[in-house]
């Protein structure tokens, strides 16, 4: 099927008040959207059930638990995990559970998808990103190709969190309080694509990768401050966030190591970000092959090179409008079967459109 603007699909836009009580912030999308999230959380785990035991030790209970519905082992994994980062996004989690009658475990799961994957070595996050100059604004496009599982477009929604008169819109999934991408009227613009784990840090006692992002966009503050507060923390794993603010050189991707953090900004006229390391030398020497074989003989192909370099002969003549840029990333090279969301942010103008795989 294929991408739909957002009002096309008919679906709504959620808000969570950043002012309630966590237990109670996602109470309503939980019970009205109670039947979609138990579809997609068991799409997540019959998925990773069947891939248990390349999982960490330290996290295989927690999949098992899942994949058996087994809520207790689940909350102790939660617990242990709720000492790392706080109680507040845990509380919404156990919420959500509650509310939408699924097992904590596979909630949890669900929201820490990210996180085992990349520990796992599952890769499934093919997305791309590229950021430019449009009327002097910052614009940000971005495609998000999450295969794991496929069903992650038809249960994505947009949510406004707010507190007060700020707000901020979340391109979401059903069931996970984290954030991957987002926007911020006259501040901000955000995504997170998957970066190889060759080099970094993993460790379980860390910020989840969505859970921080959530946090440092739950501050609503500047695009500095959003640059500046991804890297204030170790996470549990690696990833790349591209962050555009208002004003023509506002434009960043940070590479996240786990323990380390790296930036590079524009260079001429685009920034180009896709799932492999770039822009910095001794990052690109740990870059996998494109081509390779698993233990199971399955053979694998990494297209995130070949994304980036057709985004980066497309944008030789760079847009000049916010139609323009869409259809920069709309060729086949890079947009695929396997995109589920796609959307263009412009914070300086308060332009944002996002489109999802039926």
């Amino acid at each position: 099927m294929k991408l739909f603007e957002y009002p096309e699909t008919r679906l709504p836009t959620y808000d969570v008040d950043l002012e309630a009580p966590p237990d109670v912030r996602w109470k309503h999308i939980a019970q009205k959207e109670a039947k979609n999230i138990g579809r997609l959380l068991d799409d997540v785990v019959g998925l990773c059930s069947a891939r248990a035991r390349r999982f960490p030790l330290v996290v295989r209970p927690l999949v098992i638990a899942a994949g058996k519905g087994l809520a207790g082992l689940g909350g102790r994994v939660v617990d242990m995990i709720a000492g790392c980062f706080g109680e507040e996004y845990v509380a919404e989690i156990r919420s959500i559970a509650k509310h939408a009658d699924q097992p904590l475990s596979h909630v949890m799961l669900g929201n820490l998808t990210y996180d085992l994957c990349q520990m796992a070595g599952i890769y499934g996050l093919g997305c791309s990103s590229y950021s430019c100059n449009i009327d002097g604004m910052p614009t940000l496009v971005r495609n998000m190709d999450w295969v794991w599982p496929r069903s992650t477009g038809k249960h994505s929604r947009l949510i406004r969190f707010h507190r007060g008169n700020d707000y901020y819109t979340s391109v979401s999934v059903l069931g996970c309080v984290g954030v991957v991408s987002a926007f911020c009227p006259g501040k901000w613009a955000v995504t997170i694509n998957q970066a190889p784990t060759e080099g970094a840090t993993m460790s379980y006692f860390q910020w989840p990768v969505l859970q921080r992002l959530r946090y440092v966009c739950d501050q609503m503050g500047t695009y500095r401050d959003v640059v500046t507060g991804l890297q204030e923390y170790q996470t549990m794993t690696s990833f790349f966030a591209h962050v555009v603010g208002t004003r023509p050189k506002q434009h960043t991707v940070i590479t996240g190591l786990g323990d380390c953090f790296r930036r590079r900004g524009m260079k001429g006229d685009k920034l180009v970000q896709t799932n492999h390391f770039a822009g910095h030398r001794d990052l690109e020497e740990l870059n996998g092959p494109e081509r390779w074989e698993d233990e199971e003989g399955q053979e694998w192909y990494c297209d995130s090179h070949d994304r980036a370099k057709s985004l980066t002969r497309r944008l030789k003549a760079p847009p000049r409008t916010l139609a323009e840029a869409r259809s920069k990333i709309c060729t086949s090279a890079v947009t695929s079967t396997d995109t589920v969301q796609q959307m263009v942010f412009q914070p300086a103008s308060g332009y944002s459109k996002v489109w999802l795989r039926g």
